[in-house]
């Protein structure tokens, strides 16, 4: 008698994810929104011709120079004034953004400019109840930033940072629909009994479970957020991905580009489907109901999101407990978590992240592995 099976039992196991028809057709209809949000990222905010003018200001360092021809090219207020002055209209944007939306243009300077963003910045140490050691490792950051900074505008890179970000809520809809139902469908379906007298009925098939539903979630990650990038690489170009992220988020001090901040948000994809799966099919193996699984970990993930924009900073701990969660963290805004993770050395928040989410994988797994064992003692 062949007793080892787990090779088998987790085909098995994935073969009757697939053929959830729900899941599936789920996954196709995503898969249809990448190429759509593909296209309309970029197109619902910039047409071609505002592409092509943005391109003369392209490339130009954000000096005395470049701010003159702005102000030439607005009013008092930022608002560009003639058909000619387009190619300024994001870089007045960026500018009224770092120096505050309803400061007057008129007398601006690069100087100027780059002094209300350090005092912008400056109020958010405040603001975020930082220690003077964590105000010293930023200082130290700021200092490693090369000014004054290159402009491109960021139409482009932009759809790319928010459109990756999006895949989280996405992600969640398909672990949802997708997870719900690895555990609860063998009771519902009234199967417990008979699977569990197999041989390979015990902790096999707990993991076989366990591993084809996170096999899957991560397959439909890669091929959903490689649709998305892919398509706006090949129709729209790479254009202001190589430039300071401080273009997009003029009040970040961390020294990267564009690509470096979207490789930060896929691997906290990876990190946080990781840690949404094994939630998921926890309650699916303690709820053992599909529909209850599902409600419970949508409910969860939006409720820890209000919880992060409710509890406030002042509540250090929670606070930034709650800031690390995938609901919160998977933004490009991730740049203005100043607040850092001190373990002996500090940690940035998209540093710590992934060490927490394996962690309360861990727990959430070994959890998982307890519940089915003594369901499967009870159901004996």
């Amino acid at each position: 008698m062949k007793t080892h099976c787990f090779a088998a039992l987790y085909k098995f196991e994935l073969i009757k994810i697939f053929k959830n028809r729900v899941a599936v057709v789920t996954f196709l209809i995503l898969l249809v929104y990448a190429f759509v949000q593909g296209e309309f990222e970029i197109r619902g905010n910039v047409s071609p011709d505002e592409l092509a003018a943005y391109e003369t200001v392209n490339g130009r360092v954000i000096d005395d120079e470049l701010i003159d021809e702005l102000l030439e090219a607005s009013d008092d207020m930022g608002n560009i004034t003639g058909e000619e002055g387009q190619a300024y209209k994001n870089l007045s944007e960026w500018v009224s953004d770092t120096v505050g939306y309803g400061t007057a243009f008129r007398d601006l300077d690069a100087d100027t400019v780059y002094r209300k963003r350090d005092e912008t910045i400056l109020d958010a140490y405040e603001s975020s109840y930082l220690t003077q050691g964590e105000i010293d490792y930023w200082k130290a950051k700021e200092n490693g930033i090369e000014k004054p900074f290159v402009y491109h505008d960021t139409a482009i890179s932009s759809g790319i940072l928010e459109g990756t970000a999006n895949y989280m809520i996405i992600m969640l809809l398909i672990i949802a629909v997708s997870l719900a139902g690895v555990y609860a469908n063998e009771t519902q379906r009234r199967t417990d009994p008979m699977i569990r007298a197999s041989v390979n009925g015990g902790g096999k098939l707990y993991f076989a479970k366990l591993l084809a539903g996170m096999s899957y979630v991560l397959c439909c990650l890669v091929i959903l957020v490689s649709a998305f990038i892919s398509y706006v690489v090949i129709r729209w170009g790479t254009g202001g991905m190589d430039s300071a992220v401080q273009l997009y988020r003029p009040f970040a001090q961390l020294d990267m580009n564009m690509w470096d901040l979207t490789g930060i948000l896929i691997m906290l994809l990876f990190f946080g489907s990781m840690l949404l799966s094994s939630f998921a099919l926890l309650i699916s193996n303690i709820s053992r109901n599909a529909l209850a699984s599902m409600a419970i970990v949508i409910g969860v993930h939006l409720t820890l999101f209000a919880l992060s924009v409710s509890v406030p900073i002042s509540a250090r701990y929670l606070s930034q407990f709650l800031s690390l969660m995938p609901a919160t963290l998977v933004s490009s805004r991730l740049v203005y978590e100043f607040r850092l993770t001190d373990i002996g050395q500090y940690l940035l928040c998209y540093q710590a992240a992934p060490i927490l989410y394996v962690l309360l994988t861990a727990v959430f797994i070994i959890t998982g592995y307890v519940v089915y064992d003594r369901h499967q003692i009870k159901s004996n």
